[in-house]
């Protein structure tokens, strides 16, 4: 793509952002960022930043547009203040950094947290956050916005599109997904209805899993608890020992368990809880065999509920697997957590 000047990169910022209630967001420092992000190649996870890597960038090394140029000083913004200041001496110039080195919270707390919101700016889940390693790339799509071949209607239609993508409450709420699906990789952690904490395995499954005990249950349930957690048909974590005990459920690994077990203590109601994010759901076969499990244990198979939860509607494995869902079973997507679907038979006419 062909990098546009700073202050191109500010005229489009503005013309992207400028909904937005905040302004600092599509500011002069937001404009340095896209720039120097653009100049050292920032985008989707590579050649990632650091907030001094802006603060550094100075007028003249802006001009310096050649690969080897903007190689050498992104190598040298990694090390450190005195490398920069080496290597424009080297070029024959003197350094006069945009930005002081105490403008590194509000760029790092203000603007990459809050493009972060909206998808704009993605961050290495996998680094404590006060780390000093580079953390921090442009999205592949919002950096694409900045090309300065895209003009005209294309470019208004380009930044429309993304606009509908990413400043809505979907758009923010799947911004999200994409920071805790990054994170995943080391660890989840699930807040339970009772307040206490649970590590969850490593993994995608595992932020879906997170976002039916901590959004779908305490909107769904009236009075939620978690029974069971089963992450392989060898794993399966008791959550609550007590209640299991008290409703006359002994539980061992068994290949018929859900992905979750939930109690809804107010009707009464047990959700057999299936997460699909590459594979799983809740077939009619599966939920015949549930509710035989169900009714072994003693549950009547009308205190039975079952849901099957997704990333999103638009994720092909949806596509894929809707066909194959069960009547009389509930659909939930994480991207849109306040709306479920329900499978359901029509009423006869009489």
């Amino acid at each position: 793509m062909k990098r546009p000047p700073i202050e191109e990169c500010r005229s489009r910022l503005e013309r992207i952002l400028g909904s937005t209630a905040d302004g600092r967001l599509y500011g002069r420092m937001a404009a340095a960022a896209v720039f120097v992000a653009l100049y050292v190649g920032a985008i989707d996870g590579k050649n990632r930043i650091r907030p001094t890597t802006v603060l550094w960038m100075c007028d003249e090394a802006a001009k310096r547009q050649s690969d080897g140029e903007r190689q050498a000083w992104y190598e040298a913004a990694l090390t450190n203040r005195e490398a920069v200041a080496a290597l424009l001496t080297q070029w024959g110039l003197e350094h006069h950094p945009w930005y002081a080195d105490n403008s590194r919270e509000p760029l790092r707390d203000e603007i990459f947290r809050g493009w972060q919101t909206v998808g704009a700016i993605t961050r290495d889940e996998s680094l404590a956050t006060t780390s000093s390693k580079p953390q921090w790339s442009l999205d592949g799509g919002f950096a694409a916005l900045f090309d300065t071949d895209l003009t005209g209607d294309n470019l208004r239609k380009a930044i429309e599109g993304w606009q509908r993508e990413h400043l809505g409450p979907v758009g923010k709420a799947r911004a999200e997904i994409a920071r805790q699906l990054e994170a995943s990789k080391t660890a989840v952690t699930v807040r339970l209805p009772d307040g206490q904490d649970r590590k969850l395995a490593a993994g995608e499954s595992s932020v879906i899993l997170k976002g039916v005990i901590e959004q779908f249950a305490v909107r769904a349930l009236a009075r939620p608890a978690v029974l069971l957690i089963s992450e392989s048909r060898t794993h399966v974590d008791v959550v609550d020992n007590k209640l299991l005990a008290r409703l006359g459920l002994e539980v061992q690994a068994d290949r018929l368990l859900p992905d979750a077990l939930l109690f809804d203590a107010g009707p009464g109601d047990f959700w057999f809880v299936e997460v699909v994010f590459s594979d799983g759901a809740i077939t009619s076969q599966r939920r015949a065999e549930f509710i035989k499990w169900a009714e072994l244990h003693g549950i009547p198979g009308d205190r039975c509920r079952f849901l099957t939860a997704f990333l999103s509607r638009s994720v092909p494995i949806f596509r894929r697997v809707v066909p194959a869902l069960a009547w009389g079973t509930f659909v939930w997507f994480l991207d849109e957590p306040e709306q479920m679907v329900l499978l359901e038979d029509l009423p006869e006419r009489r």
